[in-house]
């Protein structure tokens, strides 16, 4: 009897380990989606810079909604050397999600769209655009990005991807995955399931499915996340937030003779007749342009298209909002005689564009 029992779990162990090393080679071999990018942990990791807090693993490829590069520096793009070619002009993109490029390929991001945008106006040189975004950074965060990490680069314009979400501060979903994952190190179990989640695309995407559903459930029941006290407050008070923080990016701009250009992004969560962040648009541009820095409003390009035309969720904008941002981008650099010679005259408006000329993509 001992022996058939003991032979009976012996099978049924055997089988399971067998199972979940097929399950495991052919999630490899498929390259299935592990997790959304900012689940996967190939992708975020702590920071040693206690400003940053946590910040892109360097040198990794993540296929999550879409393959994700992250090169040899930490940003997300090909790998480019330090010192600036002879004749090259380069723009620093900082910024979070809607930066780095959330649910699109890396040649759909307005960073890159923007330098094609750039190099077809001509100029004094060809454009370089790095993006330095990172998923879930806010304004501090970009700003020491900015510091530690993308002024040996020697940008000649630093452009401010601006999310309303940034009000929110440095308590980023990102940073909560981080400290998780640092906690749950602490016990041999959180070791053990750690490693097991790092090492294996099986379990990370039954963990990412698990948490995907979780995701979808807030997702449905928050009807409007950019709501409550945070964003009631008086619009002033957040001007002198804005302020203070520009003046320190100013500064740093100006010691390295750097423009430096402010992007208001809208959220896409209903019709923008009934938009309710005006003011909040109104305070940012206001506290950019009194800091010497020029203020753009993507408000005015978004708003010729329905508003699911251009978004992928309430946050981030899809290719042909991408697209958008960078035309709006290039027409104000252009405006101010920023890297091209002047206005933009010929060809169609950043309101001109048509949804079926861009790829499609499905978020939550």
């Amino acid at each position: 009897m001992t022996r058939r029992v003991l032979g009976t779990l012996a099978l049924v162990v055997g089988s399971i380990l067998v199972t979940l090393v097929v399950l495991e080679v052919g999630f490899r071999l498929s390259r299935v989606s592990v997790g959304t990018v900012q689940i996967s942990r190939a992708t975020v990791r702590k920071s040693s810079n206690p400003r940053l807090r946590f910040e892109l693993r360097p040198d990794s490829n993540v296929q999550a909604e879409v393959e994700y590069r992250v090169n040899p520096a930490g940003f997300r793009g090909p790998d480019v050397p330090i010192e600036k070619p002879d004749g090259v002009r380069r723009v620093i993109v900082l910024g979070d999600s809607i930066a780095f490029g959330y649910w699109v390929a890396e040649e759909d991001a307005f960073a890159a769209q923007l330098q094609s945008m750039l190099g077809e106006v001509g100029g004094d040189g060809p454009v370089e655009v790095l993006s330095f975004g990172v998923p879930g950074y806010n304004l501090d965060q970009e700003i020491e990005t900015l510091r530690s990490r993308a002024l040996v680069y020697q940008p000649d314009v630093v452009v401010v991807a601006f999310c309303l979400n940034d009000l929110e501060g440095i308590f980023s979903y990102e940073l909560g995955l981080v400290q998780d994952r640092a906690t749950r190190r602490s016990t041999l179990f959180g070791r053990l399931r750690e490693g097991a989640l790092s090492r294996s695309d099986f379990f990370a995407w039954v963990e990412y499915r698990l948490a995907e559903a979780v995701a979808r459930r807030r997702f449905v029941r928050a009807r409007n996340p950019f709501s409550g006290p945070l964003y009631e407050q008086v619009v002033s008070e957040q001007k002198k937030a804005f302020l203070g923080k520009f003046a320190v990016l100013r500064a740093i701009l100006a010691s390295h003779d750097i423009e430096g250009v402010v992007v208001a992004f809208p959220v896409f969560n209903g019709k923008w007749e009934r938009y309710p962040h005006h003011g909040l648009h109104q305070a940012v541009l206001e506290a950019a342009e009194e800091s010497g820095l020029l203020g753009v409003d993507l408000f005015e390009c978004y708003s010729a298209y329905g508003f699911r035309d251009v978004r992928v969720d309430v946050v981030h904008p899809n290719p042909m909002g991408h697209r958008i941002a960078a035309h709006a981008i290039r027409d104000a650099l252009c405006e101010k005689r920023i890297l091209c010679s002047g206005p933009v005259s010929e060809g169609p408006s950043c309101r001109d564009y048509r949804r079926e000329d861009f790829p499609a993509v499905r978020g939550y």
